[in-house]
């Protein structure tokens, strides 16, 4: 019961702002205290669409769709001793009776039966509440589409610095950006088009003084922002953790989900006022680096500050 509701838990997180996380990645940003910056993202980015949730849902339920009776128990003090067998136990307050399984009666079976009817109605339409959750998030894009895949592909090959991208299955995508621009205002990254809730990888603020803050609460671990704030990466262990557990499919399919593995890398020969990587910038001439290694073991997003010339 306990692993259920984690599940609905996180069906309903990932449709409502945690539909992409980083897979094997490098992430590169380069600013210059003239204000120009340039960003890269090479990697796997994975979709975590509504079948990877409708299979969660589906692996709970491993007695298939058939109505399968649960056992019942019967009250020691209304059966017949000769036909109810009891076990007595003894802790250290007191004793306590535990009743033996017992056939059910036709009464107990038929209300079992309607409970379970009225669970899988209301399955049907939690199912189709996500589904219409999901269009809306993805810009009218239906996941139990054939075309949903090559739709999605479409649409982010029409913008601008997405180079190339190509889909592995399962919701899995390869791809190469590349952006270029002047840090004078945000920059945030993955943006696509009619697509809402998505959480951002990377986020460069711009600050009145000169500064800009850069933050990347999509390359944490299980960090302190934990799943609210770092989107996917900080609820897949808490996934994964489920997923250990005894029923088998589970584990399966909570072993499939992404795991952050890459870099983050910042280059800047602006001054670094702040920043919360191990082993703080490294110099070489005038450039300043500054890098992150990014696993399930990442407690902490990347963070830091950096002074350009005002403007």
């Amino acid at each position: 019961m306990a692993a259920r509701i984690w599940v609905a838990a996180a069906a309903a997180l990932m449709l409502t702002g945690c539909l992409l996380s980083p897979g094997k990645f490098t992430a590169d940003m380069t600013v210059m205290r003239s204000g120009g910056f340039t960003f890269a993202y090479q990697g796997e980015i994975h979709l975590m669409g509504l079948a990877q949730l409708v299979a969660m849902g589906a692996a709970m339920d491993s007695k298939g769709t058939d109505f399968i009776p649960n056992p019942c128990y019967g009250d020691p003090a209304q059966i017949d001793g000769a036909v109810l067998k009891t076990a007595y136990l003894q802790d250290e307050e007191a004793w306590t009776e535990e009743a033996i399984e017992r056939e059910c009666t036709a009464a107990e079976i038929e209300r079992q039966k309607s409970e379970w009817e009225d669970q899988r109605a209301a399955k049907k339409a939690e199912d189709a509440r996500m589904i219409d959750m999901f269009k809306e998030l993805m810009g009218g894009i239906d996941p139990g589409s054939p075309d949903a895949i090559d739709e999605f592909i479409v649409r982010i090959k029409k913008q601008k610095g997405w180079r190339d991208i190509v889909h592995k299955g399962d919701g899995l995508f390869v791809v190469d950006y590349a952006a270029s621009g002047r840090i004078d205002q945000d920059y945030v990254f993955p943006v696509i088009e009619k697509t809402r809730g998505l959480p951002p990888f990377v986020i460069a603020a711009a600050r009145a003084n000169g500064a800009v803050r850069i933050d990347a609460p999509g390359f944490s671990g299980s960090g302190d922002g934990g799943f609210l704030g770092g989107g996917m990466s900080g609820l897949i262990p808490m996934l994964q953790a489920i997923g250990s557990m005894e029923n088998k499919e589970e584990a399966k399919l909570f072993a499939g989900l992404p795991k952050a593995d890459g870099t983050f890398t910042i280059r800047t020969d602006g001054e670094i006022l702040t920043n919360n990587t191990d082993d703080g910038p490294v110099a070489s001439g005038a450039m300043k680096t500054l890098q992150w290694s990014i696993n399930t073991r990442t407690k902490k997003a990347p963070e830091a500050l950096i002074m350009l010339d005002p403007a």
